[in-house]
């Protein structure tokens, strides 16, 4: 339950929504030397750092090769969205849809990323902005560069604060109205150098998504990310 204060000054208590009408279709967790999925079950793991993932996925061919552009230049972060957002489709067995939204959250916005672009502005003494380093300095940038690889078109949110999952899943199942079935939202939060992505879908059901599904180290970052 929270409460807050309406504008009569009267304090009211509503209770916490865990009930949406959404299903989860995939789920993948990605970190710097370890990728896990919710329904096939894969584990990639590397001592190489995210790159070291990235080429644990390709070589096994299970994954289909998606447009990674970008990847090599692309900063920590981004990287997690790329291949989280390409496990998370690919453990729900779909092809990803052009129009499915896209949601960040999170709660760190993106200030070591503009720290290490200013630092390596200020030691390369570069004019105009220009320094050795292309990194994305926008919360938002791990997302667009998660769409761009999975080639969609849909909307790109980004919630600018430490919300509880339930707050995003909330914001999912505004965009996605009960009917017709199949809308899909990507949802894409980032915490200490992790990141879980959730792929859902529309229902005309409602499900209960107070209990993480039963993986323990899915279940560790859920509730991490929930609080």
């Amino acid at each position: 339950q929270c409460c807050f204060v309406d504008r009569g000054l009267r304090m009211k208590t509503i209770n916490r929504q865990t009930s949406f009408k959404l299903s989860l279709r995939g789920m993948a967790l990605v970190n710097s030397k370890q990728a896990l999925t919710m329904n096939s079950g894969l584990s990639y793991e590397s001592e190489d750092g995210i790159a070291g993932i990235y080429r644990e996925i390709v070589s096994s061919k299970i994954i289909p090769r998606m447009r990674l552009d970008n990847f090599r230049r692309a900063g920590e972060k981004a990287r997690l969205a790329m291949l989280g957002s390409l496990l998370a489709f690919a453990d729900a067995g779909s092809n990803a849809d052009g129009d499915t939204a896209v949601i960040g959250w999170g709660g760190e916005e993106s200030v070591s990323e503009n720290r290490a672009y200013f630092t390596d502005y200020a030691v390369n003494g570069r004019l105009l902005g220009r320094s050795r380093l292309f990194i994305g300095t926008l919360p938002s940038t791990p997302l667009c560069e998660a769409a761009i690889c999975l080639n969609l078109h849909g909307p790109v949110f980004y919630l600018q604060s430490d919300c509880s999952l339930d707050s995003v899943l909330a914001e999912a199942e505004s965009l996605l109205p009960a009917k017709p079935r199949g809308q899909q939202a990507l949802l894409l939060g980032i915490s200490c150098g992790a990141l879980l992505a959730l792929l859902l879908e529309s229902a005309e059901d409602v499900h209960d998504f107070s209990r993480p599904p039963q993986t323990d180290d899915m279940r560790r970052i859920y509730h991490h990310l929930e609080k």
